[in-house]
Formats: C-alpha cells, structure tokens, sequence
C-alpha cells in the first residue's frame, strides 16, 4: 500500500506546486509584461537570497524538477499564500463576477486553504520516513489544494482528487475509549427554555416518578396537578427535555402543545400571544405538523383523528399537552376524551398539566417547594443570584420566610425578589407581600421596577411582551420608535435586570422572547397604558412582515419533519426527494441543507458521506444557526475517524451557534483523538497543542454539579471520561518531553478529574475501573487522589 506521505508529495510537491507556479508565470507575464518578475521578487524582499537557496535544495531532493526558467521557478509551497493574497484578482479572475460579498468570501476562503496546506506541509517533507502523515492531515492538505486548482486547471484539479480519494478510502477504526455516543432524537417542537424553565432547580421525586411512568408498558397518560405558579410546566418542560437528550429505544419525536391564551396563573384573564391549540381540530394540526404531514389542513377532523393515531402507532411519541383546563366546555371534553382515549397506541404516551383532576386518572400533585427544604433553598438561592441581590441579607431563617409567604410557589418567589431590586429590604418585602396579598405585591414590584426604567427600555419591554413571537432586534426597535442605539442600551440593561432573556437564533436571526411568566404579568399591568397602545399600532404596521417570516419558518419546519419521518420509516429516496423539493421553493436555506445532510449520513444500505459532508459544508457557509446541524456533521467524521474535520465541525457549530455543551464536547473529544494519534506517530509538538485545545473545550463542556439538569447526567459522565482520557495524554506527553513541572501538574489535575469523577458518578463503573487503571501506570498519581 503507498504511504500517505508518498501521496501527499505527489499531490502537494508536484501536481500543486508546478501548476500554481504554471499559472503565476503565464498570468503575471501577460498582466505585467515588464516587470512581472520584480514584482515577484519584491513581494520576498527580506528573504530573496534564501529563497534561492531554498529552491535548490528541494531540486537535490526531486521536489522540483528540471532547469531553473525563471523566478517562478524559485518558489515553493510556502510561498503561495503571500502570492495569492498580493494578486487575488489576477490569479483568480472568475472571482471579478462576483458581487463584492462573494467575492470577499472566495478571497478568504482560498487564503484559508493556502494556509491549511503551507501549516501542514512541513511534515510531508520533514516526517521520518517510517511514520506516516495522518490521514486526516492528507486529506485536509490535497482537498485544500484541490479546491484552489478547481479555478484555474482542470486537469491538475482531477488529479489531486484522485489522490485525495485514495486517502480517504483507506480504513480506519474508531477510539473505543470513550463511551459510544448515545442516541438523539431526531424531532421535537418543544419551545426556547428560557421562555418556560431558566435554572431549573430541585423536583428530583416528581421527574422520577415521571421517569417510571415513562417506563412502564402499562401506562400511557399521566397528569401534573396543581395550582398555578407551582411549577407543573417547568416540571413537565425539564422532563420532556431530559428525554430528547436520552431518550428509550421505542420513542421518535416529542411534540409539546401549550393550551396557555389568555389565563393569567390566579384566574384573571388577560390577552396574550395565540396558544398552539384552542381546541381538537388545531390540536391535532399540531401533531400532524410535528410529523411533518404534508396537506392535513383539508381534511376533516375524522381524517386528522385517524391519521395521528397511525403515526403515532407507527412513530411513537411522547405528547405533553401543557395547561390544558385553559380550554373550556366542548373543546375540553373532546381533547380530554381523544388523547386520553382513542389516541392511545402501544408505546407513545401523554403527559398533561391541569389545575383539575379527571375522576380516577394517574396523576402528580405539584405542590410548592416545602419549608426548609433543601431544594427549596437551593431555588431562592438561583433566584438571588440571577436578580444580582445580597446573599448575605439572605440567611437561612429569612430564606425560609420567603418560602412561608409564597406557599414554595417558583412563580410567587421569583416576584417576591422583585420587591428587594426596587429597593425593599427581605424583611419588608416579605411582609408586604403577606398583607397586600400576593398579587398586589407582584403587580406593585413590576410597577415600581417599570417607573424606575429609562423611556426606551419601558417601549422594548412593553414590545416583547405584545410581540405575537419572538422578535428579531430590527422588530423591537420599529415597533418601539426608538434608534439601534438606545435599543442595544435598552435590551442590555432589561437583561442587567433580568427581565429579558438572552435572544434565540431562529433562522438565524437573533429573537427576543419574554418569559411566560413576565409576559404575562407585564401586559396585565401595563397593557393598557398609552405607551402600550402606541406599540400595538405600530406592530400592527408591521404585522405583514412578521406574517411572512412566521410562515417561512413554519412551512421549512414543515418539510423537515416531514423528511425526518421520512427517514424513521427507511424511506431514504423520499426524505431526500422532499427536502430537494423544498430547496427549489426555498434555495440556500441552512436549515434544509443541514437537514438533507443528516439524511445522506444516516442513508441506507449505505451511508453518502461525500454528499452529506457536502450539505453539512455549505449549511456551514451559510451560517446555519441548528447546533444540531454541527453535531451530525461532527459525529460522521468521527465514524470516519476524521478527527481534525470532526473537530473542526464542532468548532464552527460554535462559532457561530454559540455557547454549547454538545458541541464544546465532540471539539474537545476530536482534538483529544487526534492529539493520541499524533502522539502515536512521535508528533509531540502537534499533540501537544491539539490536547491542551481538547483540554480548553472539555473544561467548558464540564458542567458544574448544581447545574446539571436531570437530563444531562448520561452526558455529564461522557464529558468526564473524555477529560481523564485527555488528561492522560498529557502526562504522557510531557513525559516524553522529560519536562517534570509540566508532567505533575497534569497529574494533578489528572487526580483532581478522576476524584469528581467519581464522587458525582459513584455509580459509574468506569469512574473505578479508569482510577485503578491509571494508577497502575501512574504509580506518583495515588499519592494525588483522595
């Protein structure tokens, strides 16, 4: 078998070099006839003479062939990235058709291929002759070269390709020292966190219980219980979130239905945002759509009826049907009597919230955090924290006062807080709330909080909360009236204050949402005020618009979850066929892009890993903003054992996603492979720099106990494995290098994650198997543990 290093010299030393240097000559000759060489050699001025110097040498190796023309001829690889950035639009003409967008993008994408091929060339030269050049780096370096190549030598460009080809054909096995990545659901419609459950806290029996009805054969309908503002959407939200993250091998899709109009949590109506459902037709449009059914709008409701209960026969789902006694009469009845009833299939299940129990149904009663409790505490303590008050003024007997005075309500705590920001001591605050009434006290803490906001930041709370949806920054701020100024200092200081949330990407668009609770009660008490009937003016202005980005997003989520379902069912050919259709009604949008990708990585018999890899690429360019998108791609080059493209998948995911665990841990667990594969190949240096890399991203995938949430504790143990493993490599390497301080400080650190470890997952076998095993190797280590 020829060597990755006999590959990568053909392509890179002499199909690249020679036909760049073919068409330096040719094009610069023509565009500058009189001194197109000068302009060459001024370009290297510094460095002229070793240049020269340089090109002999690589003709005594055969890197260059033949006698010596020109200057051209004196370059090498290394040089053509300064060649390429000085004459862009010489060497590469195609990109003067452009529009200066694009063309800015092919500049920086061919300086950025340049540059992969000149950081990772010096190892096809200088690398000892009986290791090889990773597989990853060989395909990197010749399909940057091809790339370059495609605009301006065909024959060259085919060539490399074929090389490149050969490298990627070759086997590799896949690391089987970390635990092998647990199965996602593909679907869901569950909404943004922060719109129903920031910081969850606590209610460890309730999701357990939850969890145990999840698993039993038996029963298929469950019922979160309780007066408002105890939590039973949180509660629901947290659970259903923790089964997307790992979910049982007979679950598909989770579809979340919120019945929430215009109830406030005491039973004062107000108007709010439309709800998913008003009754069982739009119910089960909702259902439908999840699946992403194609033309149920003109069915009847027998049609509709019939066709959810195949899906969910064929596509079991968990179906939480969020507030539901907020429907009334007949339309209560007729949901209540479908999903509890004719909808039941073997294995989907329904979760309900209601303040109401239906005689003899299996239920939870959710009451509030109990008195001295110690998740109770634990939540006052969150809440202190994101409102940015005084610990200390909150000791353990006032703590327990405010859990007295809000009956351990979540909803009632958090406003009872609000009173300490607009100036109330715990004490009075408590008090207040206890003899105005709790309504009155949330009413007047809102109230305060608002007359203390500048102008422009009472308009962009008032719009958030009249906004149908989440609204993009340029909405806010035509709604409000208000300049780009003063809105980024309004949306700044609401956050300051914790009244508006961090925005979500939505078509890859940045969009505010209110909390459901604050929403509520900021258009009940000011909802009518004239500022408030100014904004409902102005976004009426703007409605057409809002409309139709709601409906594009409405008809791609549409198409995709068709496709999903497409794909449960092994129904490959039509996934692809859908999402294709989709694509020419909507061209270049990530979404479905990404989307057509997971379905070539997931094809049967065989998956399309090129064609995948190719829609997963260009979601990327377009900054597909679906962290779900960079995770596949991520996870098909680890299959691939391609762990500088599955590092570099991730990577980008967080570029431009942002903050994720998910993806900070595929990063950290590709840099760490490739780190223990350079390792292999006597490449300390590399390996070196790509597991201090890996070690920077698994610190951030590492969540602290207190914030784990009831579904990420599967995850939570895969971050902790990959970080020992990583830490390993390491002190291995520093140990090569003889470097003693370095070698014991990751040792340290080594103890310091085996010790966590083991101590937030006692019961995870590796945690004690992965200990005595390092110890065995690493005899100074147990002198580190406790």
């Amino acid at each position: 078998m020829v060597s990755t290093n006999t590959i990568c010299f053909e392509g890179i030393c002499r199909i690249y070099r020679n036909a760049v240097v073919n068409h330096v000559r040719l094009t610069l000759k023509e565009r500058y006839p009189d001194d197109w060489n000068v302009r060459i050699s001024n370009l290297f001025s510094k460095e002229w003479e070793q240049i020269k110097v340089a090109a002999e040498t690589r003709r005594n190796t055969g890197e260059l062939a033949g006698q010596l023309e020109d200057e051209a001829e004196l370059l090498g690889v290394n040089h053509f990235y300064n060649l390429f950035e000085r004459f862009f639009d010489d060497l590469f003409p195609d990109a003067s058709n452009m529009s200066d967008t694009d063309r800015r993008q092919k500049r920086q994408a061919v300086l950025e291929w340049s540059r992969n091929i000149k950081n990772l060339r010096d190892p096809v030269l200088g690398h000892p002759a009986e290791t090889d050049v990773g597989k990853e780096d060989a395909a990197r370096m010749l399909d940057s070269a091809r790339r370059i190549l495609e605009s301006f030598d065909p024959d060259a460009t085919a060539r490399v390709a074929e090389l490149w080809k050969s490298v990627v054909s070759v086997d590799g096995g896949i690391s089987g020292e970390v635990v092998q990545e647990q199965r996602q659901l593909e679907s869901s419609t569950l909404p943004s966190r922060e719109t129903v459950a920031p910081r969850f806290v606590g209610r460890r029996a309730e999701l357990e219980e939850l969890k145990r009805w999840l698993n039993d054969p038996y029963s298929r309908v469950w019922l979160l219980a309780g007066d408002g503002g105890k939590g039973k959407t949180a509660i629901a939200y947290e659970f259903a979130e923790s089964i997307l993250r790992e979910p049982p091998q007979d679950l598909e899709i989770i579809i979340w239905l919120s019945a929430k109009s215009r109830r406030f949590e005491s039973g004062q109506a107000i108007d709010i945002e439309a709800p998913n459902f008003e009754d069982l037709s739009s119910a089960l449009d909702w259902v439908l759509r999840a699946y992403g059914s194609p033309d149920f709008e003109g069915k009847d409701l027998l049609e509709k009826e019939d066709e959810c209960r195949n899906y969910l026969a064929q596509l079991p789902a968990l179906i939480v049907l969020d507030d539901v006694d907020t429907l009334e009469g007949n339309e209560l009845e007729s949901v209540m009597s479908y999903f509890l009833y004719r909808a039941q299939t073997a294995k989907s299940k329904i979760l309900l919230t209601s303040r109401r129990v239906p005689m003899g149904m299996q239920h939870t009663q959710i009451k509030g955090f109990g008195l001295a409790s110690q998740e109770g505490i634990n939540f006052v303590s969150t809440r202190i924290e994101m409102y940015g008050l005084e610990a200390s003024q909150f000791p353990r007997a006032v703590t327990n006062s405010v859990l007295e005075a809000c009956d351990g309500s979540p909803l009632f705590i958090q406003d009872l807080l609000r009173l300490c920001k607009v100036g109330e001591t715990p004490v009075s605050a408590i008090n207040k709330w206890k003899s105005e009434g709790g309504e009155a006290a949330r009413r007047y803490a809102l109230e305060r909080e608002f007359e203390m906001l500048p102008l422009p930041a009472k308009k962009v709370l008032l719009t958030c909360a009249l906004y149908e949806g989440p609204a993009s920054f340029p909405e806010v701020r035509v709604a409000a009236g208000i300049s780009d100024k003063d809105c980024y200092d309004a949306i700044q200081e609401l956050q300051n204050l914790f009244l508006v949330p961090k925005p979500q990407l939505i078509e890859d668009v940045p969009r505010f949402s209110l909390n459901v609770n604050t929403r509520k009660l900021v258009i009940d008490v000011l909802g009518n005020s004239d500022i408030a009937t100014r904004i409902r003016s102005s976004i009426g202005a703007i409605t057409g618009q809002v409309e139709v980005t709601h409906a594009l997003r409405q008809r791609v989520g549409q198409y995709i979850r068709q496709a999903v379902t497409l794909v449960k069912l092994d129904d490959h050919a039509n996934a692809e066929r859908t999402l294709l259709q989709a694509s020419d009604l909507y061209p270049e949008n990530p979404d479905l892009l990404g989307m057509l990708g997971w379905v070539y990585k997931t094809w049967k018999p065989r998956p399309r890993y090129t064609d995948a890899r190719a829609q997963f690429t260009r979601a990327s360019d377009l900054k597909g903003a679906k962290s779900e998108t960079y995770c596949h791609w991520s996870d098909m080059e680890r299959t691939q054992s391609e762990w500088s493209s599955a590092a570099v998948a991730a990577e980008k995911g967080l570029e431009i996603v942002g903050s994720s665990e998910e993806l900070s841990f595929r990063a950290g667990l590709a840099r760490s492979q490739l780190a223990k594969d350079l390792y292999q190949q006597v490449q300390y240096g590399r390996a070196i720099q790509e597991a201090s890399t890996a070690e920077a991203h698994l610190r951030t995938a590492l969540l602290d106990p207190d914030e784990v949430g009831y579904g990420k504790y599967q995850f939570q143990r895969r971050v902790h494995r990959a970080t020992v493993i990583n830490y390993e490599h390491l002190v291995r390497l520093y140990e090569t290098q003889q470097d003693r301080g370095r070698e014991n400080h990751f040792l340290r650190l080594l103890a310091r994650s085996l010790d966590r470890w083991r101590n937030e997952h006692p019961d995870d076998s590796y945690a004690l198997s992965e200990r005595q095993r390092l110890i065995n190797w690493f005899p100074l280590l147990e002198s580190h543990l406790k």
